[in-house]
């Protein structure tokens, strides 16, 4: 059975991460025709969502390496409907928006998830077992990064810092929105270097809960 440290899953995070940004960006261009902002944070060009994914999918079904098909399928379509689902309403609660909403189509609940995506869940966890997992513990058995903790620490350093920084600004927008006065320097400061414009662009694919 596979078994993986903690520097392991902070590189998972960061591959899925990163994997999801560009991911996304593709997505957007084929489906669209134009690239548009697909990051989490307002700094690094990080994917968060597909970061936990990685790392929550490999400790969920890392126990599961040995079970059968229809169990991995079903931890895997019940773990991962209920993350998207609270994802979903911790964005709303917090910032007052959504990245996405699937009111749409068939079979959702409050738009937060839906079938089609619990069943892709379900299947991504099939392939996350018996390919993913085998594939990430021969790569980290065999390649050697030379200051690897080192490399680890200073990510989630500026990780920290970007996710504070980011939350900051999407508190400030929150709160412009509503028309509530900057009180302070840095209340200042986000007004200035992350007006609505930016943040609109940052976070294009974020939707208001107003709007919606």
């Amino acid at each position: 059975m596979a078994k993986f440290n903690f520097y392991h899953y902070v590189w998972m995070f960061i591959i899925g991460c990163y994997s999801g940004f560009l991911v996304e960006t593709l997505w957007c261009l084929i489906k669209n025709g134009y690239i548009e902002s697909r990051k989490s944070l307002v700094l690094g060009h990080l994917s968060i969502a597909y970061g936990m994914g990685a790392v929550l999918l490999t400790l969920l079904l890392v126990h599961f390496q040995k079970s059968s098909a229809w169990k991995i399928f079903l931890v895997a379509f019940v773990s991962g409907t209920a993350v998207e689902y609270i994802c979903s309403l911790g964005q709303e609660i917090c910032f007052g928006s959504v990245a996405w909403d699937y009111s749409d189509l068939p079979l959702n609940i409050n738009g937060r998830v839906c079938l089609l995506y619990s069943l892709f869940w379900g299947v991504l966890g099939l392939a996350w077992v018996k390919f993913i997992i085998p594939l990430m513990s021969r790569a980290f058995n065999k390649i050697h990064i030379p200051f690897n903790k080192v490399i680890i620490w200073a990510f989630i350093a500026f990780f920290v810092f970007d996710a504070a920084l980011s939350a900051s600004a999407a508190i400030r927008m929150d709160e412009r929105d509503r028309g509530v006065e900057a009180n302070n320097h840095f209340e200042q400061f986000l007004d200035t270097h992350f007006d609505d414009d930016k943040m609109h662009k940052i976070y294009a694919n974020s939707k208001s809960v107003d709007e919606i």
